[in-house]
């Protein structure tokens, strides 16, 4: 966790939320989310983490995982995922910027309709990726309060909630 990003004024605050994957058998756990992306999330965002990570209700009920989060200017992180390409984000003058595989661009796009005719969003680009190959990215303008998610049917949602 990093508490000194609290005070940075030009950081994006956001809560980030996904799916709860961990199933738990007794004393034995097994978290889906870890073993699609190879590490867990916790660890690999947990240098722009100004809070706890906690578990609430997601909009349907199910449950799902809240990291707090603020990015610095300039700065952000991406996850290669295995068989999918690379996801990530980045905090570029302010904008939140989504960088995702190319076979999800369409569906993002129809989700972010609204902000991007509203001029709140722009995208996609497609452009390299860090880990290789092509992503796609959206430029998401976060005004305090806003919210935006990817439903993803009985798992839950991925979501962004600007703090």
């Amino acid at each position: 966790m990093n508490l000194a990003l609290r005070n940075d004024p030009r950081a994006l605050r956001l809560n980030l939320t996904v799916p709860t994957t961990t199933v738990r058998l007794g004393p034995i756990a097994f978290d889906g989310l870890k073993a699609l992306l190879g590490v867990d999330l916790g660890d690999v965002l947990s240098p722009l983490m100004i809070g706890e990570r906690h578990q609430r209700a997601g909009p349907n009920g199910t449950p799902v995982d809240v990291f707090p989060l603020a990015i610095p200017e300039g700065e952000g992180l991406s996850i290669p995922i295995k068989l999918f390409g690379e996801v990530g984000f980045r905090n570029l003058s302010g904008y939140l910027v989504l960088v995702l595989p190319p076979a999800v661009a369409e569906v993002v796009r129809e989700q972010l309709a609204p902000e991007i005719a509203a001029k709140m969003a722009a995208g996609p680009r497609f452009v390299p990726g860090g880990a290789g190959g092509i992503v796609a990215e959206f430029a998401l303008r976060l005004v305090p309060g806003a919210r935006k998610a990817i439903p993803l049917g009985s798992v839950g949602e991925i979501g962004v909630e600007a703090a």
